[in-house]
């Protein structure tokens, strides 16, 4: 299989106090990682290091096709003046790696009503878009940083089957989130992190062959830290 993302001796600091301290991790194969961890123990940062938004003190991130990731931040970024007919091409307009007709595809299948602004929508609504927009980008690798956190369930389903639609078939997905319950058919793998560095790193498949649960592992491992 071709690398899609490694790091090496991957640090990040602030300060004194180091957040990533260092990371070493390949991934070959184009699937959905779940990343987990107690609040601090470095998920967002990782996953803004190595969308450019955070420096990095020293080490390497390989990126498959020198493409950039795309980041999802946790919090909506779409202007919410726009309307929401007008999103996909201002989209285009920031990101060469948007691709427009997809984008409005995607909001023709959430019934999302174009002569609205995007201020208008309910939250479970704007989260969908958000999410649809940056599943619209074209890359090798997405984060996206606990876009499952303040949704209600049926949005959350919504927003679960936005992503197994849209992903493409040959990238890597690394989604941060608290959630374990209910996610073990959206991960192919999970890595727990703790104190800014890997404590776990799981194939869901060999999980569920050996009789344990996702959440319990991932729990006695945050547990035992």
């Amino acid at each position: 299989m071709d690398m899609l993302l490694e790091l090496n001796d991957f640090v990040v600091s602030r300060g004194r106090k180091f957040s990533l301290s260092p990371v070493n991790i390949r991934f070959n194969d184009p699937n959905i990682v779940g990343l987990f961890g107690h609040n601090g123990a470095g998920k967002t940062t990782l996953l803004k290091a190595l969308s450019g938004l955070l420096p990095v003190q020293s080490g390497e991130s390989h990126i498959k096709d020198m493409s950039y990731p795309v980041f999802l931040p946790d919090t909506p970024f779409i202007y919410k003046f726009l309307k929401v007919g007008s999103v996909p091409g201002v989209l285009a307009k920031y990101f060469n790696d948007f691709d427009a007709d997809l984008g409005e595809s995607i909001i023709g299948d959430l019934s999302l009503d174009v002569k609205k602004r995007v201020g208008e929508l309910s939250k479970g609504m704007e989260e969908q878009l958000n999410l649809g927009m940056t599943l619209a980008r074209r890359s090798s690798v997405y984060l996206f940083d606990e876009p499952l956190a303040a949704v209600d369930p049926v949005t959350r389903d919504h927003m679960l089957d936005l992503i197994k639609r849209y992903k493409p078939n040959d990238a890597l997905l690394i989604i941060s989130t608290h959630l374990i319950s209910g996610l073990e058919s959206l991960f192919d793998e999970c890595l727990v992190l703790h104190n800014g560095k890997i404590l776990l790193r799981i194939s869901v498949s060999d999980s569920i062959s050996n009789n344990q649960s996702l959440e319990s592992r991932i729990k006695e491992a945050m547990i035992n830290a």
